[in-house]
């Protein structure tokens, strides 16, 4: 779960009740927070994923205030040794002062005068930890100096399989072993970038299905589960199985793939169910194919009946807790989608652009020869893929060079994923421009900035990291029309190898109640779906003016959920939010604040050296005659968009005069802009309005 640093003064972090509760520590405990460990317990915040941390613990985990930080919770054994530096303090004394602390090699601890009847507290440096971490215990012993046990550095330290830092072998001699990476298992990849989810899933099973039986003692209302949502391949299992391995719980799967006939998923469920007590999970997936809308069942009507009164077995058992999978709960039968029994729905996405990425890494990483193969530009050209698909597409390419010697290189691995048919086809791509940078003329400034907020964020996160800061999240484009604001966005998406949705404001804006909102809602999912992604919104001052100002309430609600979406309810993933005006007053306040679109980046009308830039880079085949620096100058006052319409034209009278002319030359270009001149009409200075 992502929290936000910010500064306190409790030696013990202080995060929101609540977000505790759904980190799976409703009294407390302890969490890793950077590269350190330390206590948190409820207590009042400014926000609710905030967590205050004291300036010593922020050293520790090397993060300062305002950093964006994944909080995960962890159980720690109790340390069998804590070694630190040179110091002259009793055992007794750092026993009593660090009891049920948890350490970590590398910290700075604290020990208080009044321990040890001194005037000034100590600070002790944890040089080494055994096993790797833990806490403070009876038992627990201190010793000086890094001694046989020492650890490896923080940044080196081997990492278990649930993502909590595992101990390092000894090896013979008292040398620390060297503890080989494993490579990432499938399931590791499928579950990157799910923290959330797979915290907040844990939180519920540590709730409703383990011994403690939390949710009986607290007289809670019974429930029977939650309805996970997500594509097939997705994840879903993966998440359920590593949630329940965290809260400490087993598994069931229900099986329904080869049920065809009520009674048969009645005798599975009641199986399930009446197994021997215990706390356990019930996980059912696919459950569209029996009672969504377009199941081909005859039996839906009685599919249904069985689940509800599942629901209602499951609920009345303590300590057991069923998860109902399903494609999207829109497929779901209403009365299961809406049941009280299934209060929470959690959703997993398809797979983004790191993800893929990391499941490319996953399967390729125990073919032989694999090790130079592309996994960003096959996760790039990937959207659309599941979990499955990828490794379908992977067996493909390994079969490919299997007995013939060859080596399996990137080319051979794009082929095998171009005859794989992406199970998520109907994912939206958006459009893939064909062109980038190089045919934008001059607008160094406006590229540059353009870069800073799109493409290093996707390609060199690292770099916001360093600074403790994020990425923009909006960015305004303004100026007049035809200065090249929708040009450079395409060109930034082909730059960046992402996919495009353009929408005009007025395409969403939608007489009838609550369409113009869905209309938002579906252009950003989609843009997730297709991630790494930018939208793109022209006329934004159509779609989003200041509230109030509009006879209609349609607007007002599309702003509504405009600032929904861009808020980041739930993180929008690699997807870029970019929109363009002419005129920046007429949008809505709270769309241009910091934390929305905070970058307001302006395009006037381009200067000389600008309109030179693009006659020099125009596919317009200009002839001997024509100087560029004399066209430039006569065009002063033209947009882009004015500059190329002239080209046209003069191409256009060119080919009227002869239709095998190949080159376009000045006295056309001349006549252009006259005829162009004329359609403008006289300028102010002309009119002279002052």
């Amino acid at each position: 779960m992502r929290f936000t640093i910010r500064a306190g003064t409790n030696s013990s972090g202080i995060a929101d009740p609540v977000m505790l509760r759904a980190l799976g520590l409703p009294h407390g405990g302890v969490i890793s927070v950077g590269k350190t460990h330390t206590r948190v317990s409820g207590g009042d915040t400014n926000g609710p994923t905030d967590l205050l941390l004291d300036g010593q613990t922020m050293r520790n985990a090397e993060v300062r205030p305002g950093s964006s930080i994944d909080v995960k919770r962890v159980i720690l054994p109790v340390a069998q040794v804590v070694r630190f530096n040179e110091h002259s303090l009793e055992a007794r004394v750092l026993a009593r002062a660090l009891q049920g602390a948890p350490v970590t090699a590398g910290d700075t601890v604290s020990i208080d005068a009044a321990y040890f009847d001194g005037d000034n507290d100590v600070e002790l440096t944890v040089t080494a930890v055994e096993p790797d971490i833990g806490v403070v215990g009876s038992t627990t012993r201190f010793a000086i100096g890094s001694g046989p046990g020492e650890t490896a550095p923080r940044t080196e330290r081997a990492q278990s399989a649930s993502g909590q830092p595992g101990a390092a072998r000894p090896a013979a001699g008292g040398q620390a072993a060297v503890v080989e990476q494993e490579h990432p298992s499938t399931a590791d990849a499928l579950l990157a970038g799910l923290d959330n989810e797979v915290e907040l899933v844990t939180g519920w099973f540590s709730l409703l299905a383990t011994a403690q039986d939390l949710a009986t003692s607290w007289k809670l209302p019974a429930v029977a589960g939650m309805l996970l949502e997500g594509p097939n391949g997705c994840g879903k299992s993966e998440l359920v199985r590593e949630a329940a391995k965290r809260a400490g719980t087993q598994v069931t799967e229900v099986d329904i793939s080869r049920v065809f006939k009520p009674e048969k998923l009645l005798d599975r469920l009641s199986s399930a169910v009446n197994a021997p007590k215990g706390p356990r999970v019930i996980f059912v997936d696919r459950l569209e194919t029996l009672t969504g809308d377009d199941a081909l069942s005859t039996f839906r009507t009685q599919f249904v009946a069985v689940l509800r009164w599942f629901l209602e077995e499951v609920a009345s058992k303590p300590q057991v807790v069923c998860v109902l999978g399903v494609d999207s709960v829109a497929d779901l039968h209403k009365s299961l989608a809406k049941s009280p029994l299934l209060p929470r729905v959690v959703s997993i996405p398809p797979p983004d652009l790191d993800r893929r990425q990391r499941l490319f890494e996953a399967a390729f990483s125990r073919v032989p020869g694999s090790d130079d193969i592309d996994v960003h530009r096959l996760a790039t050209l990937s959207s659309g893929y599941s979990g499955a698909d990828v490794l379908a597409a992977v067996v493909h390419a390994s079969s490919m060079v299997t007995g013939n010697d060859e080596e399996l290189t990137t080319e051979i691995a794009l082929e095998a994923l171009e005859s794989t048919t992406p199970s998520l086809g109907s994912v939206p791509m958006g459009e893939i421009t064909g062109f980038g940078f190089e045919k934008v003329a001059n607008l160094t400034d406006v590229k540059q900035r353009l870069t800073e907020a799109v493409i290093w964020p996707m390609t060199q996160p690292e770099r916001y990291e360093r600074l403790g800061i994020e990425p923009p999240k909006g960015i305004m484009l303004y100026g007049p029309p035809g200065t090249g604001k929708t040009f450079v966005v395409k060109a930034l998406a082909h730059e960046a190898g992402s996919a495009f949705f353009a929408v005009k404001g007025a395409e969403l804006l939608d007489k009838y109640v609550g369409e113009s909102e869905r209309a938002v809602r579906t252009v950003f999912s989609r843009a997730r779906d297709a991630a790494p992604s930018i939208i793109f919104f022209d006329e934004f001052d159509a779609l989003a003016p200041v509230r109030g100002n509009s006879s209609s309430s349609v607007s007002d609600q599309v702003v509504a959920a405009l600032l929904t979406e861009i808020d980041g309810v739930s993180d929008r993933g690699q997807v870029s939010v970019i929109a363009a005006t002419n005129r920046l007053d007429l949008i809505d306040g709270a769309l241009l604040r910091a934390g929305r679109f905070e970058t307001h980046i302006k395009l006037d009308l381009p200067v000389k050296s600008a309109r030179l830039a693009l006659l020099n880079i125009t596919d317009v085949n200009l002839a001997d005659d024509v100087d560029r620096e004399e066209l430039a100058a006569q065009t002063d006052g033209l947009s882009f968009a004015d500059l190329t319409g002239v080209l046209r034209e003069a191409a256009l009278a060119t080919l009227r005069r002869d239709e095998t002319a190949t080159e376009v030359g000045w006295s056309d270009l001349e006549a252009a802009l006259a005829l162009f001149d004329d359609r403008r009409g006289p300028s102010a200075d002309e009119r002279g309005d002052h």
